[in-house]
């Protein structure tokens, strides 16, 4: 039997669990939100069927997933420089700070601050200096999206298109989803100056006209971007550029705002099946507030 639909569904609950704010929270309830007793009734799954298969899946055990993801998060907000390293434990749910220090140093060899201090200089590409941008309320939108983990390289050919985008319209059109105006989306939660590429996790979305009810054995999941505020700078030219354009525009606040703590959105407003790289037109929706 196939269990991808469902170790995806718990993949998927977990990404919203390591994004969340925990600083309310009690000590333990990151924990205990992501434990295996919790992971393997979201997905259906017995205890033991459900550690072997996500291994298989994976390549890691559930523990060292989260554990990883977790971390790596976390790297990412020292790399935001929005928080200081107290507060980034608590977001993460971490009891203190001496917690998330030794956890990180022992993941990474070094402390927080040495470990940002070596590996991020911010510096805007000067490729992308003074780049243009709108300001947006983008209201609750129900999208349908497939998940996927590996290299991000490998999210930007033709196949790949048709294995998810046009999947999701073909779905979508059947069931009589598909809005007035067609929109497709994509989140990108790693950063790959923190996370091994082929370990990288995206999601491929297509709004629709409304949130269906998804089985946990459906390959096709569903959820809502949330209502947010966002600043959207308009990329054109290869989607191996992406890279440089976010480190310029994360320079690129606003004046008055700062980044906010919503996901990260991409919107394709063209295709590579029917367009040439150069006249790629990527729209960056960075949240803030």
């Amino acid at each position: 039997m196939n269990y991808k639909a469902q170790i995806d569904t718990v993949l998927h609950y977990i990404n919203l669990q390591v994004q969340k704010d925990w600083s309310a929270e009690p000590d333990n309830a990151f924990n205990d939100a992501t434990s295996i007793a919790k992971l393997m009734g979201i997905a259906c799954m017995a205890n033991r069927n459900f550690q072997l298969v996500f291994k298989e899946y994976i390549g890691e055990t559930i523990g060292k997933y989260v554990n990883r993801i977790r971390m790596e998060y976390g790297a990412l907000l020292l790399k935001e420089n929005r928080y200081s390293h107290k507060k980034i434990a608590e977001r993460l749910g971490w009891a203190n700070d001496t917690a998330f220090y030794n956890a990180f140093k022992k993941k990474n060899l070094q402390s927080p601050a040495k470990y940002k201090a070596e590996r991020f200089e911010l510096n805007s590409d000067t490729k992308f200096d003074k780049v243009d941008y709108t300001l947006i309320e983008l209201p609750e939108t129900p999208i349908i999206f497939f998940l996927y983990n590996g290299s991000y390289d490998d999210y930007a050919s033709d196949l790949f298109e048709e294995e998810s985008w046009e999947r999701l319209h073909q779905y979508a059109q059947q069931n009589d989803w598909l809005p007035e105006k067609e929109e497709y989306w994509g989140v990108c939660y790693d950063d790959r100056d923190i996370t091994i590429d082929g370990k990288c996790r995206f999601c491929a979305g297509l709004t629709v006209n409304h949130l269906p009810k998804m089985k946990v054995t459906n390959e096709i999941k569903s959820m809502y971007l949330p209502k947010a505020k966002y600043a959207v700078y308009i990329h054109k030219g290869p989607y191996e550029e992406l890279d440089s354009f976010y480190n310029a525009i994360l320079h690129q606040i606003p004046d008055g705002y700062n980044l906010g703590d919503g996901l990260i959105l991409e919107r394709y407003l063209n295709s590579t099946t029917d367009t040439s790289e150069e006249n790629l037109l990527t729209e960056i929706l960075l949240p803030v507030e």
